[in-house]
């Protein structure tokens, strides 16, 4: 199917495009669930990450990640698509709204099962602190996360399943990976859907169009369920295998420490991150699927 094809090489673009965003974004978060580290702002995290490892320290994990996500968009935009045609033709559901937001639901659901781990290896190797590792390398402590260092991706997964077990690579932080996204990918095909629809796809233009639509999408995707993302990292963050903290014990804990603030460190990279991810991936979208439909079947 052309979406499937079209999913994946959007969704390898646009992630590879923004990715030190979302390192950016990351570092504040495993940040912002250790109460006794003083918060960084977005630029002081920018030179940390340059003056520590330089300009791979803002692409740690892209490689995994860029596979992941295309094999994760495949299946959501496939998702969505094969929904939407089946409640077009055989559903009684009158509400086109309606609609987009059960196959975005759909989509968001049935990705999470890939999302979960590819995203346990992307944190993981986000959240490395190379610079300390090298400072502490005699008194290395296994049960830190961040003391871990992985020369690559696969070296981190490698690793992950060795100490912690294959269950922990497919299952550690899934239930929350499902909260955030059912309610993420609903909200970002109904904003697609809506914006695609309206006067102002004719008014931008082909090419304009996704680039702003994908933008917006990616916004009204992440800013109400931004909360949810912050917790699941702070769950993934943690090795498995060690006493850990619950969704609703990070909860509790974030809010103790910095109350409702506490729910949005790194929001500004994520949200510009979101912007260029999401404008990246649909514009390829649009023009891989005007490619293909004359020859799909």
């Amino acid at each position: 199917m052309s979406s499937l094809f079209a999913g994946s090489v959007g969704g390898a673009i646009g992630v590879g495009i923004a990715y030190p965003f979302d390192t950016l974004s990351t570092k504040a978060q495993v940040r912002s669930g250790k109460s006794d580290e003083k918060q960084a702002n977005l630029i002081q995290n920018i030179k940390t990450i340059w003056n520590n490892q330089g300009i791979n320290g803002f692409f740690e994990g892209v490689f995994v990640t860029m596979i992941g996500q295309a094999a994760i968009k495949s299946i959501q935009f496939a998702v969505n698509e094969i929904t939407l045609l089946y409640l077009e033709t055989n559903a009684t559901i009158q509400s086109n709204l309606l609609k987009m937001a059960i196959a975005g639901t759909l989509a968001g659901l049935l990705s999470s099962f890939v999302v979960s781990p590819i995203e346990l290896v992307k944190i993981r190797m986000q959240a490395q602190n190379k610079s300390a590792s090298k400072k502490n390398d005699d008194d290395h402590d296994d049960s830190d996360i961040s003391s871990q260092v992985y020369s690559n991706d696969f070296e981190c997964a490698k690793y992950l399943i060795k100490h912690e077990g294959w269950r922990a690579l497919f299952c550690h932080g899934l239930g929350i990976t499902i909260i955030r996204e059912i309610p993420s990918f609903a909200f970002y095909f109904v904003a697609y859907g809506l914006l695609a629809r309206s006067s102002f796809a004719v008014q931008l233009g082909n090419h304009a169009a996704p680039l702003v639509f994908g933008a917006l999408a990616g916004w009204a995707m992440w800013i109400p369920t931004y909360p949810a993302d912050i917790v699941k990292t702070l769950v993934q963050v943690q090795d498995s295998k060690n006493k850990m903290l619950g969704p609703m014990q990070i909860t509790a804990k974030l809010y103790r420490s910095g109350g409702v603030k506490a729910f949005f460190d790194g929001l500004e990279p994520k949200l510009v991150r979101a912007a260029v991810k999401h404008a990246a991936t649909f514009w390829v979208y649009e023009i891989v699927m005007n490619m293909l439909r004359p020859i799909s079947v």
